[in-house]
C-alpha cells in the first residue's frame, strides 16, 4: 500500500480506497453498535445490576477501529472511523445521543495512539489497543453520567471492558484480518503477519521440512478464527433482528411509549394527552451504585396511564421496558394503588420515577409498558 495518493502533483494522506473503506466499516459499526448496547443490557439484567456487566460487550464497539487502522495502515484512520461511527450510531437511534460521538472519537484516537509505532501491528499490540480503547468508555461514561459510582465498582467495570477489548477488539479483529487477507479481499501492508500465519515464519519462507506441519497448524488456527467470526456474525444478526423488531424506537418519534399486553385498549402514550393529570412527587433514588438526593419530579401517574388502557381482570404484572432493552417488573395491584410511580419527560425521552423502590426500578428511556 502506498503511503499516500498523488493526484496532479498533490499528495494526499488517505487514498480514495482508504476513505471508502473507513466509511463503509464505520457505517456498519455505527449501525451494529446500536443493538450491541442492547445485548449488553441483557447481561446487566442477568447479573441483576442496572449497568456494568454489559461491559463484557465493550470490545465489539472498538473492533471496528482496530480493523480499520490495520486495514488502512495509517495513523489517524482509527480516529476518523471513531468520528464517523459515532455520528452514524447517533442518527440510527443510540440511547446516548450526541455524547456517543465523543466516546467513539476517543476510542478511535486511543487505538491510533496505541498502534502508533507499528506499520503492521502484532497480535499483542492489537489486544492492548483494543483493551485500552474499550476501557476508556467507562471513564467517559463515569464523567458524563455515573458520578455516584464507587471506585471499586468503577474499577470492576474498567476491568470487564479491558478484557472485552482484548478478546473482541484485538483477538477477534486479528482473526477477521487474517481471513480477509487470506481470501485476498484486502491487501494489507507488509510487516508482522497475523497470528494465524505466524507459524509460517515472521518474514521469510519456511523450509520444506517445516512447511507441512506449520501450514497445517496455521490452517487449523485459521479455521478457528473463521468459526469464531461466523459465530459472532450469527449472534449479532440475531440480536439485530430481535432488537429492531421488539425493542428499538427511533429517537425522532419523540417522547412516547406503547401501552400493550393484556389490555382492552392498547395505545401510544403521549404526555401532551394527559396535561390535566400531572402530579408532583418527592422521591429519592437509592441504587446499588448510584444515589440522588430527594427532589421533586412532575409527571403522570403510571396507574392513570394503565387505567386508560383497561387492563384485563387476569393481568397481574407490568413490565416497563427501555429503548436499550433494560426493563423492570412490577405487581399490577401495587401500581394501581400507588400514585407516586410516575412517568416524566426527560429531554426527548420518558423516565419512570419509582418513589419507594430501589434505583434499579427507575427506568430511563421508557418505550413500552406491557401488562401481563
Amino acid at each position: 500500500m502506498a503511503s499516500g495518493a498523488t493526484v496532479k502533483g498533490r499528495r494526499y494522506y488517505f487514498r480514495t480506497r482508504d476513505l471508502v473503506l473507513i466509511s463503509a466499516v464505520s457505517s456498519a459499526g455505527g449501525v451494529l453498535s446500536t443493538y450491541v448496547g442492547y445485548l449488553g443490557n441483557l447481561l446487566n439484567k442477568a447479573f441483576g445490576v442496572p449497568f456494568g456487566a454489559g461491559q463484557w460487550m465493550a470490545g465489539l464497539h472498538v473492533f471496528w477501529f482496530v480493523l480499520v487502522r490495520v486495514a488502512v495502515g495509517r495513523t489517524g484512520a482509527g480516529t476518523l472511523a471513531g468520528v464517523l461511527k459515532g455520528t452514524v450510531e447517533m442518527f440510527t437511534g443510540s440511547t446516548h445521543g450526541l455524547p456517543i460521538v465523543l466516546i467513539s472519537t476517543i476510542e478511535g484516537l486511543l487505538v491510533d495512539l496505541a498502534l502508533l509505532p507499528f506499520t503492521r501491528p502484532p497480535l499483542a499490540a492489537l489486544c492492548i489497543a483494543g483493551g485500552i480503547a474499550a476501557a476508556s468508555n467507562v471513564v467517559v461514561f463515569q464523567a458524563l453520567y455515573f458520578s455516584g459510582v464507587s471506585w471499586g465498582y468503577l474499577a470492576l467495570m474498567i476491568l470487564f471492558a479491558f478484557g472485552s477489548g482484548i478478546v473482541f477488539g484485538g483477538y477477534f479483529a486479528d482473526g477477521v484480518l487474517g481471513i480477509v487477507e487470506g481470501a485476498r479481499i484486502l491487501r494489507l501492508k507488509p510487516g508482522a503477519p497475523p497470528s494465524w500465519a505466524a507459524h509460517l515464519g515472521v518474514s521469510g519462507r519456511p523450509g520444506r521440512a517445516e512447511h507441512t506441519g506449520h501450514v497445517g497448524r496455521a490452517r487449523r488456527s485459521s479455521k478457528i478464527h473463521l468459526a469464531v467470526t461466523l459465530l459472532m456474525g450469527v449472534a449479532l444478526a440475531g440480536g439485530a433482528v430481535y432488537y429492531y423488531t421488539e425493542v428499538f424506537e427511533p429517537f425522532w418519534k419523540g417522547p412516547t411509549c406503547t401501552v400493550e399486553g393484556k389490555v382492552a385498549n392498547p395505545y401510544v402514550y403521549r404526555p401532551v394527552d394527559f396535561g390535566d393529570e400531572v402530579v408532583t412527587v418527592t422521591a429519592e433514588l437509592k441504587g446499588q451504585v448510584t444515589y440522588r438526593p430527594p427532589a421533586d419530579y412532575t409527571g403522570v401517574p403510571l396507574a392513570r396511564i394503565l387505567e386508560r388502557a383497561h387492563p384485563d381482570a387476569s393481568a397481574t404484572r407490568v413490565r416497563v421496558l427501555a429503548s436499550d432493552g433494560y426493563e423492570a417488573e412490577f405487581d399490577l395491584g401495587d401500581i394501581m394503588e400507588d400514585r407516586t410511580l410516575i412517568l416524566i419527560r426527560e429531554g426527548e425521552n420518558l423516565r419512570l420515577i419509582a418513589a419507594g423502590y430501589e434505583g434499579g426500578y427507575w427506568v430511563r428511556m421508557v418505550t413500552r409498558v406491557v401488562v401481563q
